[in-house]
């Protein structure tokens, strides 16, 4: 029993000029490709569907484009995901069951339509979205909590994923699937034992499955009304170095986050709260709290749920006061010619505060330390993680040496990573941006008066670029040589982005 229900969310994973398609192609398509490991040859089964925006779909994502050329009766296809049948193709057989290509190398490669052709969709009481509750077998019940659309073009969905194609024989009182593994125990015809317009019973060999409509509108109702709307911080105490973040959006969306110090995964899923039986139900791929969990308690600070015997505690994250200023500059505009030309800023060094080494050798000579708060956003959930961190100083003008340690990359020398060494960071004459890294591109887009822990300082407001999309905004404290108020650090790439803030706390001398 607990095979049909596991693998019906073991979903299909895989890794865009677009224009408008005739109709003739804008279908669900079903992919045999051979794929070589080795000397094995194994067959990939894979789904894709070519919507009419010229977009390739495969696995909820949006992952390539199509085009078809009418005169030439070619398909080009941009997805790095097939290598049978990238770039431009032949069509040499076009029907509603069938698409034959022809690649450059003279392959042939075969796609059978699997979703229906328009006039002849499905429209029958069990089109539509439903929730597979529970699957019974033996006189044991399991819960099971997962999302099954069964759409109009025979499209049978799980959470959003193709996993294979339906129908129903109303003189059997039958559902057809045809799924992707031929031994999975949902293939097949399954009888239905019981059913009306919200819930329906299947026997499938033996196990009964339990299913009941999705009510949108019902579940917005319920979920507004749970008290659970709004951001949650779980206590795990196997684990206390990691970060547990869950996010309740209404209508009916979750956001679950962990982090911890090496990595950050982010799970998305769907909530649904039942006011009669006290439960939410969170659906999606995430480890802890999936399924069926018992609301124990609410209040407006803390929820306790009771997930598969064990309890689980959460907090309210409080209102987070530090602004997020996303860094939209990029390095070619401190260049000419979009970015390939000469550098526009070569003045802006003029225009600095921190001028005289001397100057700011004196003014830190009494100053031990540099305290900051360092904030670190969990994007997905739009929570800072805050920590502490210290920036010993040591300045003696008599022997004109002077050295603050650099604590922007977001540790110091009391809580360094495993096998870290803090980077020593002496004055350095050519370093226009003491005590921070020697960036190549910056400039100065003007003044500034903030207000940090420490109190409020004039400043002087600088950005900076590098070539690897990193960016970074710094308040100079014009009359503090050597000491910024705040700092703005953000790398915008899609896969190791981050954005952090660091701002004075105190001056400690």
């Amino acid at each position: 029993m607990k095979k049909i229900y596991l693998l019906l969310i073991a979903l299909i994973t895989c890794v865009g000029f677009s224009n408008a398609q005739k109709a003739d192609l804008n279908a669900v398509w079903k992919f045999t490709e051979s794929v070589k490991y080795g000397d094995q040859t194994y067959t990939n089964i894979i789904y894709i569907t070519f919507k009419d925006t010229g977009v390739i779909e495969i696995s909820g994502r949006d992952l390539g484009t199509w085009l078809k050329n009418e005169s030439e009766t070619t398909l080009t296809i941009k997805c790095d995901r097939f290598e049978g049948i990238e770039g431009e193709n032949k069509i040499e057989t076009l029907t509603e069951k069938e698409l034959k290509l022809i690649n450059s190398k003279g392959e042939v490669n075969i796609l059978q339509r699997i979703s229906l052709p328009k006039g002849k969709e499905l429209n029958n009481k069990f089109t539509g979205e439903w929730l597979l509750e529970k699957v019974e077998k033996d006189g044991k019940t399991d819960f099971v909590g997962l999302i099954v659309e069964l759409k109009s073009n025979g499209i049978f969905y799980t959470e959003g994923f193709i996993f294979g194609t339906w129908d129903y024989n109303k003189a059997t009182k039958k559902i057809i699937f045809d799924v992707k593994e031929e031994k999975d125990p949902f293939n097949g015809e399954h009888t239905i034992l019981k059913s009306n317009k919200t819930t329906f019973i299947m026997d499938a060999e033996g196990t009964k499955l339990y299913f009941s409509k999705i009510d949108h509108e019902k579940i917005a109702k319920e979920n507004g009304a749970s008290g659970l709307i709004g951001t949650w911080r779980l206590s795990d105490e196997e684990n206390p170095d990691a970060i547990h973040i869950l996010k309740f959006n209404a209508p009916n969306k979750f956001v679950f986050v962990e982090k911890t110090e090496y990595s950050t995964t982010t799970s998305n899923g769907l909530w649904l709260f039942n006011k009669s039986e006290k439960t939410v139900l969170l659906i999606g791929r995430l480890d802890k709290l999936r399924g069926l969990n018992k609301v124990i308690a609410i209040t407006n600070n803390e929820i306790s749920l009771e997930n598969s015997g064990t309890i689980y505690s959460l907090k309210k994250e409080k209102k987070q006061y530090a602004k997020i200023e996303h860094l939209t500059f990029t390095q070619d505009d401190f260049y000419t010619e979009g970015g390939e030309g000469d550098f526009k800023y070569y003045d802006d060094e003029q225009k600095l505060p921190w001028k005289d080494y001397m100057e700011m050798m004196m003014t830190l000579v009494n100053v031990k330390q540099l305290v900051y708060k360092y904030s670190t956003l969990i994007e997905a959930v739009a929570v800072f993680e805050n920590k502490t961190l210290t920036a010993n100083v040591n300045s003696n003008p008599q022997k004109q040496a002077l050295s603050i340690d650099f604590i922007f990359n977001g540790y110091d020398r009391y809580n360094l990573p495993e096998n870290t060494a803090l980077p020593p960071n002496k004055f350095d004459t050519y370093n226009k941006l003491y005590p921070e890294e020697d960036n190549n591109a910056f400039r100065v887009v003007g003044e500034e008066q903030i207000t940090t822990p420490s109190g409020t300082f004039d400043c002087t407001v600088i950005e900076v670029v590098d070539s690897f999309d990193r960016s970074k905004k710094l308040w100079m404290i014009n009359n503090k040589p050597g000491i910024y108020a705040k700092i703005i650090d953000e790398n915008r790439d899609e896969n190791y982005g981050y954005y952090h803030i660091y701002e004075l706390k105190e001056i400690k001398e």
